[in-house]
C-alpha cells in the first residue's frame, strides 16, 4: 500500500483520537497507521536529520508507529506531484487536511482520497456500501449490488475462476462474467483498467489440442472485446492450472484495488440453484481483508512470473 499523509492531518488526527470514544472510521485510520504492513509512506514535511526524525516521534505516537513497523515516511514537497509523477497507484491512500481540487483525478488514477472533514464519513460510507454477504440459499437477485462498489475507485480487475469461460448452456458469460464486469465498471467508460481472468475450462472439443483451447480462448477474447469496445480495458486470459504443486486456486474470487469478492461456489450464479454458499464482499478497511489481498496479490504475481518462463505444450496466457 501506498499511504500519502499530510502532517497537518496527522497532527490534528493525533490530537483528537480518543480510542474510548473514537468513532469506528476513526480505529480504522489509528489501525491502518499503527498495524497494516508493507506501507509505503509519504509526508509533506522536511526530515533533516536524524535528531528531527526522533522528535517528530516523539511527539505523535502514529507517526512513531509508521517509523516503527517499517522504513521512515519518505518526506516530499509536494504530495501532488509526487502522486501524479511516481505513484504505482496499485493500491493508495491519500489523507489531507482540506479537500483538494485534484482529488476526482486522482480517484480516476485508482487513488482514494480524503480530507480531514470528509474521511470519517467517507470511510463509513464504503464500510456500508462494499461490506455485505448475499445468502444464496435465500436467492439470488443478479449482479446490480455490484454497484454499490463505485464508491471505492479501481484501475485493476482480477477474477479467479475456472469455470467463468466456460459459456455452457447453464453457465453463460452473457448471464454472468459479461454483467459482473458491466457493474463493476458502471459508467467509467474513460478509467484505464487492467483486466486478468484466471481460468481452466474454456470448453474446447474433447480432448482439446492447444491448437483449439488457443482458438476458443481468442474467441472469448474477441467477444469480450467487442462488448467493451467503449471501455478502455486490457484483457488478459491466463490458465490457472499450471502450478498445481505450489499453487492451489480452488476458491473463486475477484480481486479490485480495495477490495474482495468471494463466492466459494463460483460466479456463474445465473440461472440459480438455491445453495449453502455465500457471496462475500469486504474491503481492505478490515485488517484481515488488507492482509489476504495482500497475500493473494503476491501469490498471483509469483504464479505469472512462473508460468511466464514454462516450458509446456499447454495453454499459458493469451
Amino acid at each position: 500500500m501506498e499511504l500519502y499523509i499530510e502532517k497537518e492531518f496527522l497532527d490534528n488526527f493525533y490530537l483528537e483520537f480518543d480510542e474510548s470514544s473514537a468513532s469506528s472510521s476513526q480505529k480504522i485510520v489509528a489501525t491502518i497507521l499503527k498495524e497494516y504492513a508493507e506501507v509505503e509512506c509519504f509526508i509533506d514535511c522536511e526530515i533533516e536529520s536524524l535528531a528531527q526524525l526522533e522528535f517528530l516521534k516523539s511527539e505523535n505516537s502514529f507517526f512513531k508507529a509508521i517509523c516503527d513497523k517499517s522504513k521512515s515516511p519518505l518526506a516530499v514537497k509536494s504530495i501532488k506531484d509526487h502522486f501524479f509523477e511516481k505513484s504505482k497507484c496499485e493500491q493508495t491512500l491519500i489523507f489531507t487536511q482540506k479537500n483538494k481540487d485534484w482529488f476526482n483525478e486522482a480517484e480516476r488514477k485508482g487513488a482514494l482520497c480524503f480530507s480531514y472533514e470528509n474521511y470519517q464519513q467517507k470511510i463509513e460510507n464504503i464500510v456500508q456500501k462494499c461490506h455485505f454477504k448475499i445468502d444464496l440459499s435465500e436467492g439470488f437477485q443478479g449482479w446490480g449490488f455490484l454497484n454499490n462498489l463505485k464508491n471505492t475507485p479501481f484501475n485493476k480487475i482480477l477474477i479467479n475462476d475456472g469455470y467463468i469461460l466456460t459459456d455452457k448452456d447453464s453457465q453463460k458469460m452473457s448471464d454472468n462474467l459479461i454483467p459482473i464486469l458491466q457493474n463493476i465498471m458502471g459508467k467509467n467508460y474513460q478509467t484505464k483498467t487492467d483486466v486478468e481472468i484466471y481460468t481452466k475450462d474454456l470448453n474446447p472439443p474433447q480432448p482439446g489440442t492447444f491448437e483449439q483451447i488457443k482458438s476458443e480462448v481468442d474467441k472469448k477474447l474477441r467477444r469480450l472485446n467487442s462488448v467493451f469496445a467503449n471501455y478502455q480495458l486490457s484483457l488478459k486470459i491466463i490458465s490457472n492450472t499450471l502450478q498445481k504443486g505450489k499453487y492451489d486456486f480452488h476458491d473463486r474470487l475477484i480481486y479490485l484495488n480495495y477490495l474482495i469478492i468471494d463466492s466459494p461456489r463460483g460466479f456463474n450464479l445465473i440461472p440459480h440453484k438455491k445453495s449453502n454458499s455465500q457471496l462475500t464482499v469486504e474491503t481492505i478497511f478490515e485488517k484481515y481483508t488488507y492482509n489476504r489481498l495482500r497475500n493473494h496479490k503476491k501469490m498471483h504475481n509469483d504464479y505469472l512470473k512462473k508460468i511466464v518462463n514454462l516450458e509446456t505444450l499447454e495453454f499459458k496466457f493469451t
